[in-house]
């Protein structure tokens, strides 16, 4: 009986170290899986014209290019537009359809929320899918 409190004892002490260990973007895409498993239990009737304006704002390669630079770290106006090289009007009009669609918040600076990642993340996994189809 000893013997297993003493394993039971190594395996919180491991367990403890594995959770110190988790990475910051594992903890956002296992609560992106929680609330997307959350919201697939009660998933609304899809409106297809709604669907197609929000995939439409977001068809644009500047957008994604913002979404992916505030995947690394909140950023301000300024430096977004210097990065693109574009005009602050092209920046603004951007932004807006960001924050309109909820991939992007404002607060000190510009930050991607977890939908916005989410949405990286599924252009990641269509672009993995279209590299496999290219490949067979």
């Amino acid at each position: 009986m000893e013997d297993l409190r003493k394993q039971l004892e190594e395996l919180k002490k491991r367990l403890e170290v594995l959770e110190e260990r988790i990475d910051p973007i594992d903890e956002v895409m296992l609560s992106i899986k929680a609330r997307l498993k959350r919201k697939l239990e009660t998933l609304p009737e899809l409106d297809e014209e709604k669907a197609a304006k929000m995939l439409k704002a977001l068809a644009n390669p500047d957008r994604i290019r913002i979404l992916k630079m505030l995947s690394e770290r909140p950023m301000g106006f300024k430096e977004i537009k210097e990065i693109l090289g574009v005009e602050s009007p092209t920046v603004s009009h951007h932004l807006k359809l960001l924050l309109k669609t909820r991939m992007v918040r404002k607060g000190e600076k510009y930050e991607i929320t977890p939908d916005g990642r989410l949405f990286l993340r599924i252009l990641e996994i269509l672009s993995a899918l279209e590299e496999v189809e290219e490949n067979v």
